[in-house]
């Protein structure tokens, strides 16, 4: 469907924190993107599928996903996504590489997308500002791995739970256990106690 002109100002607004945006590229991108509303559950991406769409979340959520071949770990949730983020998986959209994971929308979700195609006309004209796309998250997912590291359990609940609290309501306790490298046990007794 057709983009509402206010829907589209969200992602401009996320787009311009990156880079200033021309009027030109603005009305260019406008005709290139559409909205879908999609039920929570729906996969918008399957591992080892060639990501065809960026997604942008309007409102919802969604995670990203590994599924190991050895039996007993099944989905291993390595990402989150949240209203006025970008979906895309590392290998995957930029790359057209096959994905090593799987995005699932955690609640019912509006998005925005952009085609393969139409990004790639674009890419001409914008290289730098979808490298600072990718820069920006990549800084992220690099902060997320340090955290990972170097904080306490704890500190990485409470640093996600402060920064997404909706999260425990859509996702499922293993998920977000596993994403922040601590036994889900260990989470049950931190929402406990904080």
């Amino acid at each position: 469907m057709a983009i509402n002109h206010q829907i589209f100002q969200q992602l401009i607004l996320v787009l311009e924190k990156l880079m200033p945006l021309s009027l030109l590229f603005k009305k260019t991108l406008m005709d290139m993107v559409f909205e879908e509303h999609l039920k929570k559950g729906t996969r918008i991406l399957y591992q080892r599928e060639i990501q065809k769409r960026l997604w942008f979340i309007v409102e919802g959520s969604a995670r990203e996903y590994k599924e190991d071949q050895h039996p007993g770990l099944q989905e291993q949730t390595v990402w989150f996504w949240f209203n006025g983020d970008l979906l895309y998986t590392i290998p995957g959209f930029f790359s057209q590489n096959p994905s090593t994971s799987t995005i699932e929308l955690l609640e019912d979700t509006h998005l925005i997308y952009l085609e393969i195609e139409d990004y790639l006309r674009l890419e001409k004209e914008t290289a730098f500002l979808f490298g600072k796309i990718r820069d920006h998250y990549e800084s992220l997912r690099q902060e997320y791995n340090t955290n990972k590291l170097h904080l306490s359990g704890k500190d990485k609940y409470l640093e996600l739970f402060n920064a997404h609290p909706a999260l425990f309501n859509n996702a499922k306790q293993k998920d977000i256990a596993y994403f922040l490298g601590i036994n889900p046990n260990s989470l049950s007794r931190l929402r406990r106690e904080n």
